[in-house]
């Protein structure tokens, strides 16, 4: 087959389009995957996009489910969701669909998933995989997620898959900004962004997740956490109020203390218990943080007929957008917390 084009893959706009079915919202991506089936042309490598929550692995499996599916044709994309593919497919267990997920203990993809062990090079892994004959059907899906955790190595090791994948196969990776993702990597997939839901596709999302809420109320929880959707729905709880209001009263009544604010995000943390994964540690950070953003957002709208006191709220607000980056590259969050309360409290840059 054809290589995929560069990265000049149209954005998906946000919007009301309809859809076919399955995850709730990315309407037009549904619309360009089924035309594009229809046409007898949905092939090759493709890189799914997207803040963390806003359902890139549900839309990447929803379209494995329907071209594995025992009963939709060859060309709809559609699927039963109660033949034995079906539920291969939702129980992640079906021979034609290859996924790789980062481990929880390790800061990238190992390369044993994508080639094999030493031992064994290319015999095993990702790569091999998905170029095995289908067991069932005539078509294969693969879905790497956590592209974002793709090392120099691992990403160079999937090139010659991602350019050459087997005919009537289906590749999809799934990051959060293509920009983190090796330019080999991105010249070899077609890049499908997708766009946080609005409207009513917003309050469906949020009900999904036991939320009622207007649209107006969906839209702004999932804008303050850069459309985390699943964040957005924490936000919205009784406990989600609390903490945003706990965090909010200390950033907006000087002077900051940053003891009491490291204490205060410190123990949020805490209390999601030893059990709980580095990387949901990590989310609960982003989400306080993303809290100080809108915050102090806020502010900057409140004083903009007041210049003289713009520079600090500027800087804090840049030094919260970068602890967020901080928290992407893993580092040490007690470090991380403390540094970001105790450089909010001094509010400038001198």
């Amino acid at each position: 087959m054809t290589t995929p084009p560069a990265a000049t893959g149209a954005a998906i706009p946000p919007g009301q389009a309809a859809d076919f079915g399955g995850p709730v919202g990315h309407g037009e991506a549904k619309r360009w995957f089924a035309n594009s089936l229809a046409k007898g042309c949905l092939s090759g490598s493709f890189l799914l996009v997207g803040p963390p929550g806003i359902g890139r692995a549900a839309l990447a499996k929803w379209i494995a489910k329907c071209l594995l599916c025992d009963e939709s044709g060859e060309r709809s994309l559609s699927c039963c969701g109660r033949c034995p593919s079906c539920f291969q497919v939702e129980a992640e267990t079906h021979p034609d669909l290859v996924q790789v997920r980062k481990p929880e203990d390790r800061a990238f993809i190992p390369v044993e998933l994508l080639i094999g062990p030493a031992e064994n090079r290319m015999r095993e892994g990702f790569n091999r995989d998905i170029r095995l004959r289908p067991f069932h059907g005539t078509r294969k899906v693969a879905i790497l997620h956590d592209a974002d955790y793709l090392n120099d190595e691992g990403a160079n090791s999937l090139l010659k898959t991602l350019e050459e994948p087997p005919p009537d196969s289906l590749i999809f990776l799934l990051g959060t900004n293509e920009q983190r993702q090796l330019p080999t990597i991105r010249s070899r997939c077609r890049i499908v962004r997708l766009h946080p839901p609005r409207g009513e596709q917003a309050v469906e999302l949020m009900r999904r997740r036991g939320i009622d809420c207007d649209a107006a109320t969906a839209e702004r929880a999932i804008e303050l956490c850069g459309g985390d959707c699943q964040a957005a729905a924490e936000v919205l709880t009784a406990d989600g109020a609390k903490l945003r209001q706990a965090i909010t009263q200390r950033l907006v009544n000087p002077p900051i203390s940053p003891v009491d604010l490291a204490q205060v995000v410190t123990s949020v943390i805490e209390d999601l218990g030893k059990a709980a994964s580095a990387a949901v540690k990590r989310d609960r950070l982003r989400d306080i943080l993303s809290i100080a953003i809108d915050t102090f957002r806020q502010q900057l709208i409140d004083s903009a007929d007041r210049p003289e006191q713009l520079a600090p709220i500027i800087y804090r607000l840049d030094r919260s957008i970068e602890a967020i980056a901080q928290v992407q590259r893993n580092a040490n969050q007690t470090t991380l917390i403390e540094c970001w309360a105790a450089d909010l409290a001094r509010g400038n840059p001198a």
